[in-house]
């Protein structure tokens, strides 16, 4: 541990001393203070004295930022522990006339289940942080099938949301699925496997808005397209012995959550100015905005005012050792590209996560080892549903000489951007090769239904 920490702070100093603007500021810096010190006899004094006096004060304000990282990392960690989880499959119907608006519904409904420390017990002792929901669609040898993972405590209210928007929608409990899938580079060298994936993050800034599902819709009938299908199609030709899951881990963001693109949102509302040249000089001219930047700015401002969760985007693909290099988890990455809005905002993916090293990509040195805990990774982070550590010093512990932790990267996303990446398929899409299903219709409570009453009066209508 010691020999890792001492590697990566070496790191850390190559890289920061790599910069030419760190450089240029400690060049000023230290020919200020040469100056004053040589030619100012009291300035000499003061400072010696000061920092005779004071560097055991100085020393503790720059641990106690250290040291309080170093806490916040442990006590979050024992917090994420404690908690209990439950893992709910959705069953999709044979049809569904909902549109992907409903599941916007539905999560502005689980975003409000929202948590946060708001003391100093909770934050420093209990090391509460947000709670995470997964929404998963993982195909097994073909058969795609819908899953979110979600606080036990939280269950009710998720399902009651589902219900709500999706009445023939069935929802169940079941074993989770990871305890399948290889656990590290060991059991997948026992079961002759392999594993590629990465993480996706946002081209531009999260104040633009991806490709979403009115822009897919058209009052025309037989144009309308539903974004899921890609999905479906794409995993639903996964071989019988390979495994592929679409992985998306939310965490409700603050209501002011918009406020940080405040200074990016004023720029993009200021008008363009020309200098015009006339008689006597110049002056600044106003240019009209065109109907492409009025469209932008409609569309940011609209992806501002919604409720908003910290997303990460995980794809993951088991395969035999013999399978050839390829889709179908490629073409899960490539599925992403629909999502596209080349005027506004776009996935791409993160490829300091993927499970691709080459000897002439930076660093150079060491790919296959530096593959080997990429994957390892990889597998941890998608069974536990793990997101990077909130601090610094979580970053810094939980990461690896060969392969850093600073790398993975989430960002804010509207639920109405999540909603066109997950929702249950709708009446446009063909299932029925692709989907474990419901076989029949969910039917109300028989009329008559004692509500209240002994146990004897409810018995009857048992």
């Amino acid at each position: 541990m010691i020999k890792e920490t001492f590697n990566h702070v070496i790191e850390f100093l190559a890289e920061f001393f790599g910069k030419e603007e760190v450089w240029v500021f400690l060049f000023f810096v230290g020919v200020g203070a040469w100056i004053v010190y040589a030619f100012f006899d009291a300035v000499r004094i003061i400072l010696r004295n000061f920092f005779l006096y004071a560097w055991p004060l100085i020393l503790f304000f720059f641990l106690f930022g250290i040291f309080e990282s170093f806490w916040l990392f442990v006590r979050q960690e024992r917090f994420k522990r404690k908690e209990e989880y439950v893992l709910l499959e959705l069953r999709i119907p044979r049809e569904v006339k909902k549109s992907p608006q409903a599941m916007e519904e539905v999560l502005m409904a689980v975003h409000a289940l929202r948590n946060a420390p708001g003391t100093f017990k909770e934050k420093y002792l209990d090391g509460e942080i947000t709670r995470i929901f997964a929404l998963e669609l993982v195909s097994f040898g073909g058969e795609a099938r819908f899953f979110i993972r979600m606080n036990a405590g939280m269950r009710g209210v998720v399902e009651a949301a589902l219900y709500s928007f999706y009445p023939d929608l069935e929802v169940r409990e079941v074993e989770d699925y990871v305890g399948g899938l290889p656990k590290n580079q060991e059991e997948l060298a026992h079961r002759r496997m392999k594993v590629w994936g990465t993480e996706m993050v946002l081209a531009r800034e999260a104040a633009y808005p991806i490709r979403t599902y009115d822009r897919f819709e058209n009052i025309a009938e037989e144009k309308q397209f539903d974004p899921i299908s890609t999905f479906l199609e794409v995993l639903g030709k996964v071989p019988k012995d390979e495994t592929v899951g679409v992985q998306l881990l939310l965490a409700p963001a603050a209501a002011d959550w918009r406020d940080g693109f405040k200074d990016f949102l004023e720029k993009l509302k200021t008008p363009t100015t020309i200098a015009v040249e006339e008689e006597g000089g110049s002056k600044e001219v106003t240019v009209a905005r065109s109907p492409g930047h009025t469209d932008i700015l409609k569309a940011v401002e609209e992806n501002l005012s919604k409720p908003a969760f910290l997303t990460l985007v995980r794809i993951i693909h088991f395969m035999p050792e013999s399978a050839p290099k390829g889709p179908p988890a490629r073409g899960a990455l490539g599925a992403f590209n629909q999502f596209t809005a080349l005027d506004l905002n776009n996935f791409k993916a993160n490829k300091p996560t993927a499970t691709k090293t080459d000897p002439w990509v930076k660093p150079y040195v060491f790919p296959k080892t530096r593959l080997r805990y990429r994957q390892e990774r990889l597998l941890w982070n998608y069974r536990m549903r793990e997101v990077p550590p909130e601090t610094w010093a979580g970053k810094f512990i939980t990461s690896h000489r060969y392969h850093s932790n600073f790398k993975s990267e989430r960002f804010f996303m509207s639920v109405k951007g999540i909603a066109t990446v997950f929702h249950p398929p709708t009446a446009v899409v063909l299932t029925a090769p692709h989907l474990r299903r419901t076989e029949s219709r969910r039917a109300g409570p028989p009329a008559g239904l004692a509500i209240f009453g002994e146990e004897e009066e409810i018995e009857k209508f048992q």
